[in-house]
């Protein structure tokens, strides 16, 4: 007979040691939708060894491949060793590549030759084996791979082909993957947030494709054919087991199912001795190491939706929490079912219809989950894509971790030897360094007529690739005598103009599929597309500060400040061009220039691009970014520059942007940030600054008669600890100590909304959960000078009116017309 072959998806990968030989095993789905592991028995684990003096390195092969430690019963020893040559920042290199049997021998003939005095270094020991196997053999997960061999029986739930060859077929991404998303609602009568050893799980609700389910074990009529009821939570449990078994997802999703859904459903199964073992391969749901627990399932991709919101789509939401109902406000358009969570264990403990509702809330959290994970989905497979690790580790990454992990999947095509993370005390000694930042031109308070915004396209991004920064052409030998040195006082600083760095050309190489990227979007929308050029960007620019990330393997401080030096430069430079072609300068940040037109015209501001261009290096580029008519810069708390990213702009369609002020912030009442919108909005698109002061009188006195409604009053306050630590109590605090007594899970991250009541005693005192307010029950003269005041009362500074001015209510006519 032939070999088989299939085509597979490979969504989980993992490795097994058997008869001290190392198997890889890539679970999957087939173009035929059928459930699959793959196995590789070939690849052996190694690492790679730099000398002091190159000349000894046969002698020292030789050493190296006699090496044998018994280690728990069995030998650890030297498979063999080759001599390769490498790319080690920037400087060619001999390495002995020391290949073991199995993963864990690595650590252990690694601390024998370590002692050695002739040794350098040892590097890439530590890259998990199977990700070392991912970059070698260049498979991407989730994507098209052929594999040909042989089926076999081994302890398994799908059927397994044991690999003679293995390879990358095509890009194209998994078609539909099959998603189930859960959720669980817990018995909680004594407001503690988190008791898995104590109270049960009383509902579990699974949503997927045409699948909708409730399992519950308290009886009662009901008419919903998705709720089921079991006899008890050990029922309850295994019925979980069932159902994740029956459906077969290649997805499980859930909602901080890391931190609270499956460690609640691990925990309540130990104390009935429940094997988990949902794993295909028939392990048991684990616990992955790391600084914050995540759990795993051999075979099946464990989605958080709340990790991957958290970590990398948070930087571009709105939201100021992100509970599932906001997040999914903010994406989905949708929220959760409004009901009491606080009263469940009441009503499980009185049983009944009652309990229906609840069943509803627990399906639409699962609902919800759902349907973010489609949203979510295009942008992680393609960072899959662009990075070459699962899901599963991508969807738990962080900027730095996701930028290193994209540079050593880099390192097999460019033949770089990866440096050692640092060590502790090289981490401590990182963190000690300090350099200058961006270059900020503070703006001078006022409204101003005709303004133009420049910046620079992916300004330190492009200043690293432009310039060739990194750690391998830091400082070379060959281009000193140049003299083009960065604009750093500090100390003489220069990069290689004669040969491309290893790190600026994989970040070109992350730009300019970005730009064609956003070429063919101008023909057409895609999802897809889209969430390729939004991972690009990412990636792209975290790549400065994971220079100067005190963890970061490829670490530079030179290059980080470097960066900066010439970020500040560039942006002079433009402000002083401008200056020379007559624009007056009103504020500069970072990356962005913001100029009045006085007597010139758009066009002359377009010609003043072009010609800043022409000067500029490599691929860095300055564009226009609008024209507005007018826009407002307000002061500082002390003296009289303007606040840094303060300020309130209109377009020509009328659009408002506002960057810094309060509305844009939390800690505020609803009224405070709509007057605050009001009076930017009457000021800049009606040009009526008399109508604005006069509106906001009109404010103060509805709150002082109590005309504005409870709903408009509510404080919002993010937590931004474990209550336990605070040591201020704030009216935040307060209130948040009286929900969590009375129930509800409250911790870092939640939003806690009150109101300032009427009555004596100190603020916190008087901060009350909204529900328990009555209509009108607000203290006026707290709104009016800690809400409506301070969220004006710049804005007024500019157009020459003080907060007392605010406070009269007889008419003024200070106001003069101000354009």
């Amino acid at each position: 007979m032939g070999a088989d072959k299939v085509q597979f998806y490979p969504l989980d990968i993992t490795y097994r040691i058997e008869n001290d030989k190392t198997r890889i095993l890539l679970f999957g789905r087939t173009i035929n939708k059928k459930q699959i592991c793959v196995i590789d028995e070939k690849f052996e684990p190694y690492f790679y060894v730099l000398l002091r003096d190159e000349n000894n390195i046969e002698d020292l092969c030789s050493k190296v491949v006699k090496i044998s430690v018994e280690e728990k019963d069995r030998e650890a020893k030297v498979i063999k060793t080759e001599v390769v040559e490498k790319k080690f920042l920037g400087k060619k290199r001999k390495a002995i590549k020391v290949f073991v049997k199995i993963p864990p021998d690595v650590p252990v003939i690694r601390n024998v030759i370590k002692e050695w005095d002739i040794i350098e270094s040892i590097n890439e020991f530590d890259i998990p084996f199977t990700r070392r196997y991912l970059i070698d053999k260049s498979i991407t997960p989730s994507t098209l791979v052929e594999a040909e061999g042989e089926f076999i029986n081994i302890k398994s739930k799908v059927p397994c082909l044991n690999a003679e060859k293995i390879e990358q077929s095509s890009t194209d991404s998994i078609k539909e993957p099959k998603i189930l998303a859960f959720d669980i609602e817990t018995y909680n009568p004594s407001g503690k947030t988190y008791e898995p050893e104590k109270y049960p799980i009383i509902m579990v609700a699974f949503y997927g494709k045409d699948y909708k389910k409730v399992i519950t074990w308290k009886r009662f009529k009901t008419e919903e054919d998705y709720i089921e009821f079991v006899d008890g939570e050990v029922e309850l449990i295994n019925r979980f087991k069932e159902i994740i078994e029956k459906q077969k997802p290649d997805i499980i999703t859930g909602y901080y199912s890391d931190g609270f859904d499956f460690p609640y459903i691990i925990a309540r199964a130990k104390k009935y001795n429940i094997d988990l073992d949902l794993g295909l391969d028939y392990s048991v749901l684990k616990s992955k190491r790391g600084r914050k627990d995540s759990i795993q399932l051999t075979g099946i991709i464990h989605l958080d939706v709340f990790k991957f919101v958290r970590k990398v789509l948070s930087r571009s939401m709105d939201t100021e929490s992100y509970s599932l109902d906001n997040v999914a406000a903010e994406i989905l358009g949708e929220r959760k079912i409004e009901v009491d969570i606080t009263n469940l264990a009441a009503a499980w403990d009185k049983g009944g219809k009652e309990l229906e509702m609840f069943c509803k809330y627990n399906l639409k959290d699962a609902d919800i989950t759902y349907k973010l994970c489609l949203k979510v989905l295009p942008n992680i497979e393609e960072m899959v894509k662009i990075i070459g690790l699962p899901v599963y580790d991508i969807n738990r990454m962080g900027s730095s971790q996701l930028v290193e992990w994209y540079i050593l999947k880099q390192t097999k095509d460019f033949n770089e030897l990866a440096p050692n993370k640092p060590h502790y005390e090289e981490i401590n000694e990182r963190r000690q360094h300090r350099y200058k930042g961006a270059f900020v031109f503070e703006p001078k308070p006022g409204l101003y007529r005709d303004i133009v915004v420049f910046d620079f396209r992916s300004l330190y991004p492009t200043i690293i690739t432009s310039h060739n920064i990194g750690p391998s052409t830091l400082n070379c030998g060959c281009c000193k005598v140049d003299e083009k040195f960065v604009p750093v006082k500090e100390k003489k600083l220069w990069f290689c103009n004669k040969k491309k760095g290893f790190l600026p050309a994989i970040l070109e190489d992350l730009i300019t599929r970005r730009m064609r990227i956003k070429e063919m979007l101008k023909e057409k929308k895609d999802i897809m597309l889209v969430a390729r050029s939004d991972s690009l960007k990412l990636l792209a620019n975290a790549f400065y500060g994971y220079l100067g990330f005190f963890g970061a393997r490829w670490y530079c401080f030179e290059c980080a400040q470097s960066v900066t030096a010439y970020g500040r430069h560039y942006i002079q430079k433009v402000i002083n061009s401008a200056a020379d072609s007559n624009f007056e300068v009103l504020y500069s940040d970072t990356d962005s220039v913001f100029l009045t037109l006085g007597n010139k015209k758009k066009e002359d501001a377009l010609n003043f691009v072009d010609k800043i261009n022409k000067d500029l290096p490599g691929i860095m580029e300055l564009e226009y970014e609008g024209f507005y008519p007018s826009g407002i810069f307000v002061s500082a708390k002390e003296g009289g520059y303007g606040a840094k990213k303060k300020y309130a702009l209109i377009d020509e369609k009328e659009n408002i942007k506002i960057t810094g002020f309060e509305t844009v912030r939390r800690n505020w009442s609803f009224i405070a940030k709509e007057v605050q919108e009001e009076v930017l909005n009457i000021i800049l698109k009606e040009n009526a600054p008399m109508k604005a002061i006069e509106y906001a009188k009109g404010t103060i006195k509805d709150i002082r008669d109590k005309k504005i409604k409870n709903n408009k009053l509510v404080i919002f306050t993010q937590l931004q600890k474990p209550l336990e630590e605070y040591t201020a109590v704030g009216p935040h605090v307060a209130v948040a100590r009286r929900l969590a007594a009375r129930g509800e899970d409250i911790g870092p991250g939640s939003l806690i909304k009150f109101i300032v009541t009427e009555g004596s005693g100190i603020i916190r005192e008087r901060a009350k959960i909204p529900e328990e307010v009555e209509e009108g029950n607000y203290d006026t003269n707290y709104y009016i000078e800690h809400q409506i005041i301070p969220s004006i009362e710049r804005i007024f500074n500019v157009l020459g009116y003080t907060k007392e001015d605010l406070l009269e209510s007889k008419e003024q006519s200070k106001l003069g017309k101000f354009f």
